[in-house]
C-alpha cells in the first residue's frame, strides 16, 4: 500500500488537534518512564614525621639509640638545612592482602552492575513493554477518532502474558541480530516495527504470527519508514535547544501519532477481520 510522509503527518496533526492534552499526557508518561564503586586504596598511612631544628636537639645520638632496633621508626638528619626528621615509618598493606582486597572489590562491583542490569531487563520486559503497547493502542484510537487515557493500561488487562512473551521474542531477535553487526540490528528493528501495534489490537495473537505479520507489513516499506524517522531530526533538535519543552508538548506526540498513522496505512485487516487474527471485533 502506497503512502506519503506528508499524508501521514497531516493525519497526525489532525489527531493532535482533536485530542491534544490527553495525547500530550500519555506521550509524556512514555517519555519519562522510558529514559559505581571505586577503590582509591586499601589501607592507610600512619606515617607521622616530626621535624626539629638540629640546634634544638641536644643529643641526636640519644634519639638514634632510642629508636634503634625498632623497625617502624626512622631518623634522618639534614645537615644542609640543619634539621632532624624522625618518626614512625609508613605501614603498607602486604601485597597478598592487597590482591585479595582488590579481587573482592571487583567482585562486588560486578555483582552490583549485574544486579542493576537484570533489574532493568525485568522492568523492560514486564512493565515497560506492556505499557508501550497500551500507549500504541491509545495513539491508534486517537488517529481513528477519540481515545481515553485508560487505554494505556490495556496490556495489563488483556492477554498480559502473551503480550510480554511476544515483545520479549521481538526484543530478543533484535538483540541477537545487533550482536552480529549494527546494521542487521537496525534492519530487524524496522522489520518488527509494527509488533507493538499488532499486539495493541490483537493481544491474543501467537507471537510467531505477530512477528511474521510485522515483517510482511514492513516489506518494501523499511527504507521509507527510515526516511520518515529522519524527517523528525530537526524537530528533535528544536526540542533539545528548548530544554525538552517542544519535545514534550509537540514533537513526541506528533511523531507517535505519525507512526500510528503508518500502521493504519499498512494494516490490511480491520473490522470483522480482527476476530480471525485473535483480536476483538469492534
Amino acid at each position: 500500500m502506497m503512502w506519503t510522509r506528508k499524508a501521514l503527518k497531516e493525519q497526525a496533526k489532525e489527531a493532535l488537534r482533536r485530542n491534544y492534552w490527553k495525547i500530550v499526557l500519555v506521550s509524556s508518561l512514555l517519555l519519562f518512564l522510558g529514559g559505581g564503586v571505586s577503590f582509591t586504596g586499601v589501607g592507610s598511612s600512619n606515617r607521622e614525621v616530626i621535624s626539629q631544628d638540629a640546634e634544638d636537639v641536644e643529643d641526636i645520638e640519644d634519639i638514634e639509640e632510642d629508636i634503634s632496633g625498632k623497625e617502624n621508626y626512622f631518623v634522618k638528619i639534614d645537615t644542609e638545612q640543619g634539621e632532624v626528621h624522625w618518626g614512625a615509618k609508613e605501614r603498607n598493606m602486604p601485597s597478598g592482602v592487597w590482591i585479595i582486597a582488590t579481587i573482592i572489590g571487583v567482585i562486588i562491583f560486578i555483582s552490583i552492575f549485574l544486579f542493576i542490569l537484570v533489574l532493568i531487563f525485568l522492568v523492560d520486559i514486564f512493565l515497560w513493554n506492556p505499557f508501550s503497547v497500551g500507549v500504541e493502542r491509545f495513539m491508534l484510537k486517537s488517529v481513528d477518532d477519540q481515545a481515553q487515557v485508560k487505554e494505556i493500561g490495556y496490556a495489563f488487562d488483556y492477554s498480559y502474558k502473551n503480550i510480554v512473551r511476544t515483545l520479549f521474542h521481538r526484543d530478543l531477535q533484535i538483540l541477537l541480530w545487533a550482536l552480529l553487526l549494527f546494521i542487521p540490528g537496525v534492519y530487524k528493528k524496522y522489520q518488527y516495527r509494527m509488533v507493538s501495534y499488532i499486539m495493541a489490537e490483537y493481544p491474543d495473537m501467537e507471537y510467531r504470527r505477530a512477528l511474521q505479520l510485522s515483517k510482511d507489513m514492513m516489506n518494501g516499506h523499511k527504507w521509507n519508514a527510515f526516511v520518515l524517522d529522519l524527517s523528525f531530526i530537526l524537530w528533535h533538535f528544536l526540542g533539545t535547544i528548548t530544554c525538552g519543552i517542544v519535545e514534550i508538548f509537540y514533537v513526541q506526540p506528533y511523531q507517535q501519532l505519525t507512526n500510528a498513522a503508518l500502521y493504519r496505512r499498512l494494516s490490511g485487516f480491520q473490522g470483522s477481520d480482527r476476530q480471525a487474527y485473535g483480536g476483538p471485533a469492534e
